[in-house]
C-alpha cells in the first residue's frame, strides 16, 4: 500500500462559505480548479469556513479505526463504521463510494475534513498484476473517482453549511432566469430537465442557475453550479445554445464533454414557474397542485444519488456539530405554493425548442398576467 500526502493547494469560495483544499494528487486538485475556476480565491487567504483534506492511497482500505486514521479511543459508535469522539466523526466505510473514508472534525464554527481514498482495481489478491494490466490507462481510471470525491470535499461540506445556517435545502433540478422571473425544471435522472435548462438559454435573456442540483429556502432558488455535461445527442437538442456554453476540454464518463455557461447567475431568485418533467410519446402540459408537485420534487430527489449522499453526510455532520436540518418538507411546501406548478411530458426524441415554445413560454406569459391580476 502506498499513499500520497497533501501538497497541493486550491481555495474557492461559493455563496459567501470559503472553502481549502489540500490535495495529494496533483491530477484531482487540477480537476477541482478546472470546476470551480469561476469560484477560486487566493490560496493565502485567512482560516477558510471549510478544510478539506485528501489523501490518496493506492490500496485497500483497512476497515478498523487504528489501521485506518491511527486512532484508538472513541466516545461512541452508532453505527458499525461510524465512530464519534466529541466533535469529531471517522467515518470507515461510506455506503456506495466505500473506498473513501472521512474523519470530520467540528471546532470554532469551522469543519475539518480528511478524506483517504483508497484507489483500487478490484477486491482480493492480484492487484498489482491488475494494475499492471491496465498501466496505461491508470490515468483515467483514476480520474473517474474525481466527480464524487469533488461532491464529497467540496460540495457535500459547502451545502452542510448553506442549510444548517442559511435555511437552504437541496433539490434535484434545474433552473433558469431572466427578467421575468426564474423557472425550476424537476425531474428524476435522465427526464430531460438539464436539455431543458440548457436550451431555454438560447434566448439571450435567460441564463442559468443550475442544471442537475438546486437550492431554494421556501421562497428563493439560489444556484449549486457545476460544470455541464453533454454528449453528442445533447448537444444536437439544445442546438444553438452551445454559442453560450465554452468547453473545457474535459470528457467525463458516458463521453460526455464539459461545459461552462457564459452566465451564472449567482444571487438569489424568484420562481415563476414550476415544472416537473417526464418523458412521454408526446408532449403535454397540465396544471397540478402545490402539493402534488412538492410530492413529486420529493421523490426527484430521493432518486439522485447527489442529494442522496449529501443528506447522509450532513446527517453524520450534524452529529459532531450539534445541528439539525431545517424542515425540508414545511419549506417545499412553500415553495411549491409561490409559484405555478406543471406536469410537462416531453416526447422523446421530439425537438425541445418545440416543447419550449408549445407549452414553456405560453406558461410563463400566463403566469405574468396572473400575477399582474392579483397584484392590480
Amino acid at each position: 500500500m502506498s499513499s500520497a500526502e497533501p501538497s497541493t493547494h486550491v481555495r474557492l469560495t461559493l455563496h459567501g462559505v470559503s472553502l481549502g483544499l489540500t490535495s495529494g494528487l496533483d491530477d484531482f486538485a487540477r480537476y477541482v480548479e478546472e470546476t470551480m475556476r469561476p469560484f477560486l480565491t487566493d490560496v493565502h487567504a485567512g482560516p477558510a469556513r471549510v478544510d478539506s483534506r485528501l489523501e490518496w492511497v493506492e490500496g485497500a482500505p483497512r476497515r478498523d479505526l487504528e489501521g485506518a486514521f491511527g486512532v484508538r479511543a472513541y466516545d461512541r459508535r452508532p453505527d458499525r463504521d461510524l465512530y464519534l469522539d466529541g466533535t469529531t466523526a471517522y467515518w470507515l466505510r461510506i455506503d456506495d463510494f466505500e473506498d473513501l473514508q472521512l474523519a470530520a472534525s467540528w471546532e470554532s464554527g469551522r469543519l475539518s475534513l480528511r478524506g483517504r481514498y483508497h484507489f483500487r482495481l478490484g477486491r482480493g489478491r492480484g492487484e498489482w498484476a491488475r494494475k499492471l494490466v491496465y498501466r496505461h490507462r491508470l490515468d483515467a481510471l483514476r480520474a473517474r473517482r474525481f466527480s464524487t470525491l469533488l461532491y464529497y470535499l467540496v460540495y457535500h461540506p459547502l451545502l452542510w453549511i448553506l442549510s444548517r445556517e442559511r435555511g437552504w435545502h437541496l433539490l434535484h433540478g434545474g433552473a433558469v432566469t431572466s427578467r421575468q422571473g426564474a423557472v425550476l425544471f424537476g425531474g428524476m435522472p435522465g427526464c430531460g430537465k438539464s436539455t431543458l435548462a440548457v436550451a431555454m438559454t438560447a434566448d439571450p435573456e435567460w441564463h442559468m442557475l443550475s442544471d442537475n442540483l438546486v437550492l431554494h429556502d421556501a421562497q428563493r432558488l439560489l444556484a449549486c453550479p457545476e460544470l455541464l455535461l453533454l454528449d453528442a445527442v445533447s448537444r444536437e437538442r439544445v442546438g444553438p445554445a452551445m454559442t453560450r456554453l465554452k468547453r473545457t476540454g474535459e470528457r467525463r464518463v458516458y463521453e460526455r464533454d464539459a461545459y461552462r455557461p457564459e452566465k451564472t447567475v449567482l444571487e438569489p431568485v424568484l420562481p415563476k414557474a414550476i415544472f416537473h418533467v417526464e418523458r412521454g410519446r408526446s408532449s403535454a402540459l397540465a396544471r397540478i397542485s402545490p402539493e402534488a408537485c412538492a410530492s413529486r420534487l420529493t421523490a426527484d430527489s430521493a432518486m439522485a444519488k447527489e442529494v442522496r449522499r449529501e443528506a447522509l453526510m450532513s446527517h453524520v455532520l450534524d452529529l459532531i456539530a450539534d445541528r439539525g436540518a431545517p424542515d425540508a418538507a414545511r419549506d417545499l411546501g412553500k415553495l411549491t405554493e409561490s409559484a405555478r406548478c406543471y406536469a410537462l411530458q416531453v416526447a422523446e426524441g421530439g425537438s425541445i425548442f418545440e416543447v419550449i415554445e408549445r407549452h414553456v413560454m405560453p406558461t410563463l406569459a400566463t403566469s405574468t398576467q396572473a400575477a399582474r391580476r392579483q397584484h392590480a
